[in-house]
């Protein structure tokens, strides 16, 4: 064996040894795009329920301001009688 036939195996060797690293690093960068897929999805989920919580109270905060000027007014006639 020659220099350029060690040379041309322990190229081919770390070739190898590189593509097994980069399609294991590539299956951990999926399994983690998923997991982050999965949080944002939850995310969203809990922004929704927040956005639909504050809708209610909005409406809640509505009738009740409506409840306290009819019960200003209705005290109002009342007290002139």
């Amino acid at each position: 064996m020659d220099a350029y036939e060690i040379l041309v195996l322990v190229l081919g060797i770390a070739l190898g040894v590189s593509i097994i690293i980069w399609i294991i690093c590539g299956m951990l960068i999926v399994q983690i795009l998923r997991k982050v897929k999965q949080a944002s999805e939850t995310a969203q989920h809990a922004v929704d329920n927040v956005e639909s919580f504050t809708a209610q109270l909005k409406t809640a905060g509505k009738v009740s301001a409506a409840g306290t000027i009819i019960n200003q007014v209705m005290k109002t006639f009342k007290g002139r009688k």
